[in-house]
């Protein structure tokens, strides 16, 4: 049998560097695609030209600087089922959205909130519902993450996953008939970070531009020197405020976010259970028996993903499962958002009122 020679395709390369993460080198994706650095380099090169490639992402745990985040799914009506999702941009504070399907039709939006005041979503999902947009919605909030990455030796640049959806069951049957412990802890009570407005600034220049600004880029943008710069980095990362970096782009059309929204009564098996999977994903607590899975994986990979875990489904006190694709970041990318950390107070201040004063101008125009 000759073997199959092997061709590099946008996807593939894509589908590579989200799965990844956003530090990864041409050498590594070399060694996993099986392709020459130089073909990598050129490729990411073409991928920047053509628009496709979006931009590093840093992940931050805004508690530490007073700003609490979370997840809204919205379910709207029959009036709206077609509005816009650019609706949620008259809320600065919602970053970014995918339209989602499942418990809930719509929207999901990712938001922050000053974490002395979380009644503002709340307000805002109350006025969403008086001007019949929504019929319901779900929020998270999100007091901790775990970020994980892929288990690339069950990826195969060509063919996608290369496991049996089987060995899940049997991992997973195994892991609750034992007990596995969770290996994660979550930091649901953060120390509060000494941070002022120049923190600020910066978490936004980097969530807008990305991980690969220098510090010579960043001292031009923030009246700060370079070794100010990497002082301040420094104490962003030792102190848990900056994490692990990843991309940030437009999905490839094979990849779709896979949400599993679970309340359980023993977490350690059940949230083993998913480290047992291949992809990328992210674990988030809301409470003690609230907890949100993110999975980035193929849409032919969903049906699977059904099917084993209906293994899971007895130890599960409730939940539901919700897709998300085709995601939109609010204009401007982060620097709107972060920047309604207000210098002269050192406060998060939202205008909510002013902002559901918009939406409403904008349900008028439509």
């Amino acid at each position: 049998m000759t073997e199959r020679k092997k061709k590099l395709t946008d996807e593939i390369l894509l589908d590579a560097m989200i799965r990844l993460g956003g530090k990864v080198t041409a050498a590594q994706l070399s060694q996993v695609l099986g392709f020459p650095d130089r073909t990598i380099r050129y490729r990411i090169q073409r991928l920047r030209e053509k628009g496709l490639l979006g931009r590093v992402w840093p992940q931050t745990q805004d508690a530490k600087i007073g700003l609490g985040d979370g997840s809204l799914i919205l379910d709207m009506t029959e009036r709206y089922q077609n509005l816009p999702r650019e609706f949620l941009f008259c809320f600065p504070n919602f970053y970014a959205n995918y339209a989602t399907y499942g418990k809930y039709n719509g929207c999901l939006t990712g938001f922050g909130y000053p974490i002395g005041n979380p009644q503002i979503i709340e307000r805002i999902v109350r006025a969403m519902k008086q001007m019949n947009i929504i019929n319901d919605s779900y929020t998270f909030m999100t007091n901790d993450f775990i970020t994980l990455a892929g288990d690339f030796t069950k990826y195969d640049p060509v063919a996608g996953w290369k496991w049996n959806w089987r060995d899940w069951v049997k991992d997973c049957e195994k892991t609750l008939k034992v007990g596995e412990r969770f290996p994660y802890e979550f930091d649901t009570n953060p120390t509060q970070f000494d941070y002022d407005h120049k923190d600020i600034e910066i978490i936004a220049e980097i969530k807008m531009y990305g991980g690969q600004l220098t510090h010579k880029e960043l001292s031009k943008r923030i009246d700060l020197s370079e070794t100010q710069i990497g002082v301040r980095l420094r104490r962003l990362k030792d102190a848990g405020v900056l994490r692990g970096y990843i991309w940030l782009t437009e999905q490839t059309p094979q990849m779709v976010a896979l949400l599993t929204h679970i309340e359980l009564d023993d977490p350690d098996p059940i949230l083993s259970c998913f480290l047992h999977l291949p992809f990328r994903k992210e674990i988030s607590i809301d409470s003690a028996d609230k907890f949100a899975v993110r999975l980035t994986m193929n849409s032919s990979d969903i049906v699977h993903y059904l099917k084993g875990f209906e293994a899971l489904r007895p130890y599960i006190r409730s939940y539901f499962i919700q897709t998300g694709v085709s995601i939109k970041v609010i204009p401007g990318g982060m620097h709107g958002f972060y920047h309604l950390h207000n210098e002269s107070t050192g406060r998060w201040e939202m205008p909510v009122e002013d902002s559901i004063r918009k939406l409403e101008k904008f349900i008028e125009d439509y």
